[in-house]
């Protein structure tokens, strides 16, 4: 069995760091999957194909990719982190299975960012959500990509691609804010 939706979760949050002091995420940590993997920012480049002209993310190889355009961990916002599910170190691949019958990661689990200060941001998952990219029209691929769209709250969006063999869906997990931990 396989739930390609599940939540939103209402979780308690907190209030964000004031604005300007959030800095950039070094590492994910997601205990219930065992995952302890590094972040480093992520751009992107044109590319053009028979639908037209769009952009693409530069994904790193051997790490998560915070999307340079998003929120730092703490702040107000949608604070973005893709990865690979079977590319280069496929830092992701244990999220492409959420919502697969055994699948350890359940709604309120948390997901901790920590920042290049060693302050620790404690995210509990609220939902998760696999949909059809591959062959997807403008329209879907637009929808669809309302995730990667700032918040008026502190949230925590972690994008890879599904099934294991190939890239054809993308899988979305999102969190909310429920602490700070400081060194």
């Amino acid at each position: 069995m396989r739930v390609d939706a599940e939540g939103p979760a209402t979780i308690p949050t907190i209030a964000p760091l004031p604005p300007g002091q959030g800095r950039s995420p070094v590492r994910l940590i997601i205990p219930a999957l065992g995952m302890d993997v590094r972040v480093q920012p992520m751009g992107w480049h044109a590319t053009s194909d028979a639908q037209g002209v769009r952009t693409e993310w530069d994904v790193p190889d051997s790490a998560a990719g915070r999307h340079i355009d998003s929120a730092f961990p703490g702040e107000l916002g949608n604070v973005v982190i893709s990865g690979h599910n079977n590319i280069g170190d496929a830092v992701f691949a244990p999220l492409s299975s959420v919502g697969e019958r055994d699948m350890p990661l359940k709604l309120g689990d948390p997901m901790i960012l920590e920042d290049e200060l060693g302050r620790r941001f404690v995210y509990r998952v609220t939902g998760w959500r696999r949909f059809p990219e591959a062959r997807a029209s403008v329209a879907e691929r637009n929808e669809n990509a309302s995730y990667l769209l700032p918040t008026d709250f502190p949230q925590l969006t972690l994008i890879t691609c599904w099934p294991p063999e190939n890239n054809t869906h993308r899988v979305i997990i999102t969190g909310a804010l429920t602490e700070i931990r400081t060194p």
